[in-house]
């Protein structure tokens, strides 16, 4: 059984805690976090509630390391778990600061320290799919990538407990929280991604970008960004390969079409449960040296170092 301790009970925190504490391989054993907390529920009886995150990371119950703190926050609590030789699950990005964040990934792979980030897509089943698709695929077929994303407003509305941060040009903004998760599926099924030019718009001074236009290339493929921060419609979240003869439509996260005759052609999805349990049954998998597929701390920071770049120059 991996032992669990999760710092930060935000809305990712608190979906980590209910799917960890339905995993037949997975115990969390104590949880912390700023705001004061109450475990009401029966299934978390066994959790402590730590008064602070030294606390928690200095227990000798502890295998692993959940961070789902703020951004701002996570090389600290990162550091701090390495400080204790725990392992660690953090989610992205690693830090607001590429320099710390490279300082971090560098004292990581100093370490034995079992370590990834929680960029949920790396197991996701429709991911698995995508690339049994594009197994045939080479890059020189590839004839042009969209990126393509829509939401009526900002943050979502699921995520307004978080609003404090997530509208905000700091830590927020729907590139780092969204597009990250698609620069990350591009880079691992295609390659890295070299940005041409920008245009980034910000409705309100001080507050994240509510448009965004970009071109880039991957080995002399076109990708093209498209994003936008209002009017009513549902959010879309697109990620769409064209091809001479077969092109793939990755939306929603979980929704998948193929065209191989000029029409889009829904296909049928094997979803195995929710897409934190599939990420903590890959936790278990690296806490039990066994091949995993969650995201490593380096290619996070390639994520980050793309998203940020694009921020900086837009």
């Amino acid at each position: 059984m991996i032992k669990l301790a999760i710092i930060g009970l935000g809305t990712i925190g608190n979906r980590i805690l209910r799917a960890a504490a339905g995993h037949p391989d997975i115990e969390v054993v104590a949880v912390y976090d700023l705001a004061t907390v109450q475990l009401t529920d029966p299934a978390y009886h066994n959790v402590q509630v730590e008064k602070s995150a030294q606390a928690l990371v200095q227990r000798g119950d502890v295998d692993i390391v959940y961070i789902g703190t703020p951004p701002a926050t996570h090389a600290q609590y990162c550091h701090l778990a390495l400080d204790a030789n725990k392992a660690i699950w953090c989610e992205k990005p690693l830090a607001v600061d590429i320099q710390e964040a490279e300082q971090l990934v560098a004292r990581l792979a100093d370490s034995n320290i079992e370590s990834a980030v929680n960029l949920s897509l790396a197991s996701s089943p429709v991911v698995r799919q995508i690339e049994q698709l594009m197994a045939d695929i080479e890059n020189r077929d590839i004839l042009s990538v969209d990126f393509q994303f829509h939401y009526s407003s900002w943050p979502r509305r699921w995520q307004a407990g978080a609003s404090n941060w997530l509208c905000l040009p700091e830590q927020g903004g729907f590139l780092r929280e969204v597009y990250s998760h698609f620069v990350f599926l591009h880079q691992r099924l295609i390659g890295d991604l070299q940005l041409l030019n920008s245009q980034i718009e910000y409705q309100r001074e001080g507050y994240a970008e509510t448009y965004v236009q970009a071109n880039y290339c991957t080995d002399n493929i076109p990708v093209r960004l498209q994003g936008v921060i209002g009017g009513n419609g549902p959010d879309t979240n697109n990620w769409i390969v064209y091809t001479k003869d077969k092109s793939i439509h990755f939306s929603g996260f979980r929704a998948l079409k193929v065209s191989v005759d000029n029409c889009w052609q829904e296909q049928p999805i094997s979803l195995e449960g929710d897409l934190d349990v599939t990420q903590l049954s890959e936790v278990v998998k690296m806490m039990r040296g066994e091949k995993h597929k969650l995201a490593s701390f380096e290619e996070a920071l390639k994520v980050q170092k793309v998203v940020e770049a694009l921020l900086v120059k837009g």
